[in-house]
């Protein structure tokens, strides 16, 4: 099946409608919240295991955070993480890690069941198999942050330990940033690839390292992250409006926006395969009324 920009584009909108993207987002956004803070607490505490010195990566990461995060939503965020941080022990660490990664899971197995839909796939793996996915999913996310931020952090670093041996120093602002921010689209990239090929339930599966729909998702959300907070420091009335609840909503509709970003780039993904494979792209609602009327029929 041949299709033109067009008619793609077309069948892209169509299919983002008829799946009701907008409402499956708010669900995922939902649960995003309850899965953000522990998210954030296991990366701080495999920061903590491998670099030590978690407060001083804590500011870094923070910092780092705020170039996309609301204002307002950060300062939440920063407050929490670091009461939570200051009030747990020591010896908390590793039942801490492991409560906090299995929290964190609930947000990425409220993206596959989504991204099921979106894909028009029914889930027949077990209840601990799918489960066991989201568990490693947050994890593989997790530990991507980690190295993104350690070469970020020591990125100087690193460099100038490859350009050594050949009697080199790099102490270029332009080429560290740059090297920073290679570093980070990988991480993006990566992250994007480990959850529309795990997550989902395809049958066959097969392992793709960049998709069109994970090229659309990285570029919309750096674009709607960033006029978020243009909007934001122009014409934030939330505080004004909601008083201190304002914070929250900014960061539910910041998560919102992101859970957007991942079923959009579900949707191109579902798009394109079907059109790959020359086959008639249809809705999850069609292809079950098609099932429906097949099993009548048979009857």
């Amino acid at each position: 099946m041949n299709l033109s920009i067009k008619e793609t584009a077309k069948k892209i909108y169509e299919k983002f409608v008829a799946e009701d993207v907008t409402t499956n987002a708010a669900q995922v956004a939902f649960y995003f919240i309850f899965a953000l803070f522990p998210l954030l607490l296991v990366v701080l505490n495999i920061i903590g295991l491998f670099l030590g010195a978690a407060e001083g990566v804590k500011q870094e990461l923070f910092i780092y955070l705020q170039q996309v995060v609301p204002p307002s939503a950060m300062t939440l965020i920063e407050d929490t993480i670091t009461e939570i941080t200051t009030e747990g022990g020591g010896g908390k660490l590793t039942f801490g890690l492991l409560l906090a990664l299995w929290s964190a899971s609930t947000g990425v197995d409220n993206i596959r069941i989504a991204l099921n839909d979106v894909y028009d796939l029914k889930e027949t793996r077990s209840w601990w198999k799918y489960k066991l996915v989201s568990v490693l999913l947050t994890l593989g996310i997790a530990l991507l942050i980690f190295l993104a931020l350690g070469i970020v952090f020591y990125g100087g670093q690193f460099l100038n330990l490859l350009v050594s041996p050949f009697g080199l120093e790099v102490t270029s602002y332009f080429i560290l940033t740059s090297f920073s921010i290679i570093v980070v689209g990988i991480a993006l990239v990566l992250s994007f690839a480990l959850l529309y090929n795990f997550a989902p339930n395809h049958d066959p599966w097969e392992w793709h390292w960049i998709t069109p729909g994970a090229i659309a998702a990285i570029i919309l959300w750096i674009i709607l992250s960033f006029g978020f907070r243009l909007y934001l420091e122009y014409f934030d009335s939330y505080s004004k409006t909601y008083g201190s609840v304002g914070a929250i909503i900014v960061l539910l509709l910041w998560l919102y926006l992101t859970a957007m970003v991942i079923l959009i780039g579900g949707v191109v993904n579902s798009v394109m395969e079907k059109k790959a494979k020359g086959e008639e792209v249809k809705t999850q609602s069609e292809n079950e009324e098609e099932s429906d009327e097949q099993t009548e029929s048979e009857g």
